[in-house]
């Protein structure tokens, strides 16, 4: 009785092959890892923004108040100034009402000692009948000279360049007995006094130097702000290396222990098979059906050996390598004649681990083999870029789908139906293992270009 053959399993669908495996399904997360995760969820960048807006609010609140001050103390100064310029006028006109004509000029230069700490620099009363003038200091401008007739002036202020000027009547002598008729005087002495608005100027420096301090602060606060948010994205960043690390070894170390338990039995199982096949001899139905195990035993066989190229570890042994014939050679290697191979950049000597830059070109190579259409020649270009080796892939086939730029570096991630999803993510570790990088984008005429960057070490 013949043995009843197992049912064949599922077909594997599009949307199956594209993510036919993710080290997170294997790892467990603990707890800081899954606290890590959130950080880095859309709520830690809602935190992280969140932190960075309050801050700069903060700054431009305090800056917008010390600004707000600031103006209230110009509007006010012109309050200020005349409000000293009063107290000034009326220090002046104290010691002018017990004084006759003509003034003695050590009258005013009295006057002129004692307030000149409160900013008066210039007195004088202008005799308008044709007396003589007293006046002490040096004015800032020309005195004034009242048309006849004209009405004595009210007290105003008038900017004289650094100083203000005011003009007033100038009251001088004792007031007269009551019962006294009033002389008439047409036209009476003026008082003019400039001072230097000090108290309107101190505010304004303390104003000044608040906001000045407030946009200081502000600052501050920004620059620690984006510092801190600078310093959080980088250790965001170095928390993601070293979890992809942790699980890259884990899985690394479970793939090795699979590839090993698995290896012998299959080369058992394989061997069989042929000798089988063998003593089958003619085609038929019995030899289709060992050919077929045959073919699936080599398939398992070299995922067996893309497992055991993924898992292996230790250091690099570089040495000096001909960057261009080592291309050429993975070429050929893949597809002799089917590549498009530019080496005239290449320097002629460069330090590099051959045996894992040959596997991970080779696999890097065989992708664009195979998603470019027959008759169509990948091209390949190795170049200098300041100390660093850089080859450059670009295959002529449907490019890399939105958002799969990076996911396609990921362990056992493919978008076709055959193959390990193991090639590229071989490739990334080989170049960081050189200190470099692998990278993946669509060329602007269509097809995807791979970027392999080794530094000298």
């Amino acid at each position: 009785m013949s043995a009843t053959l197992a049912p064949a399993s599922r077909p594997v669908s599009r949307d199956d092959s594209r993510r036919l495996y993710s080290p997170d399904d294997a790892i467990p997360r603990s707890r800081a890892a899954r606290a890590r995760g959130a950080m880095r969820s859309p709520l830690g960048r809602w935190v992280r923004w969140g932190g960075l807006a309050t801050t700069i609010a903060m700054g431009a609140t305090l800056v917008a108040t010390a600004w707000i001050g600031l103006q209230r103390t110009t509007a006010a100064a012109a309050t200020l100034n005349l409000g000293q310029g009063e107290v000034l006028l009326e220090a002046a006109r104290q010691p002018l009402r017990g004084a006759n004509l003509p003034l003695d000029a050590a009258l005013l230069d009295s006057l002129l000692s004692r307030h000149w700490s409160a900013g008066l620099r210039f007195v004088a009363v202008l005799d308008q009948t044709g007396g003589p003038t007293t006046q002490v200091g040096t004015p800032a401008g020309p005195l004034p000279q009242p048309a006849a007739g004209s009405r004595p002036p009210t007290p105003a202020l008038t900017a004289m360049g650094s100083r203000l000027r005011m003009i007033s009547v100038a009251r001088i002598g004792p007031p007269p007995p009551e019962g006294t008729p009033p002389r008439v005087r047409t036209r009476p002495p003026l008082l003019v006094i400039e001072f230097e608005p000090i108290v309107a100027e101190r505010l304004a420096v303390e104003a000044t130097r608040t906001f000045a301090l407030s946009a200081l602060v502000a600052s501050a606060l920004l620059a620690a702000a984006l510092l801190f948010w600078r310093l959080s994205l980088l250790q965001e960043a170095t928390e993601r290396r070293l979890e992809q690390q942790r699980r890259l070894g884990a899985l690394g170390e479970m793939s090795a222990v699979l590839a090993h338990e698995i290896r012998n039995p299959l080369a058992s199982l394989k061997g069989h098979a042929q000798l089988l096949a063998e003593r089958l001899g003619a085609a038929g139905p019995d030899r289709l059906k060992a050919d077929l195990v045959v073919r699936e035993a080599e398939r398992l066989e070299a995922l067996t050996g893309d497992l055991l190229d993924f898992a292996r570890t230790g250091p690099i042994e570089r040495r000096s390598v001909d960057p261009a014939a080592l291309v050429r050679s993975c070429a050929d290697e893949v597809a002799a004649g089917t590549f498009v191979v530019r080496t005239e950049g290449a320097p002629r000597a460069f330090p590099l681990d051959e045996l894992r830059v040959r596997q991970a070109l080779t696999n890097v190579l065989r992708n664009a083999r195979q998603a470019s259409p027959e008759g169509a020649r990948p091209e390949v270009t190795v170049g200098v870029e300041g100390s660093g080796l850089v080859i450059t892939v670009r295959d002529f086939g449907p490019g890399i789908a939105a958002g799969d730029e990076k996911r396609i570096f990921s362990p056992f991630y493919t978008t076709r139906t055959s193959g390990t999803g193991l090639g590229l993510a071989v490739a990334l570790r080989v170049a960081e293992m050189h200190d470099g990088t692998v990278t993946a984008a669509n060329h602007p005429e269509g097809g995807a270009v791979f970027r392999l960057a080794f530094r000298a070490g």
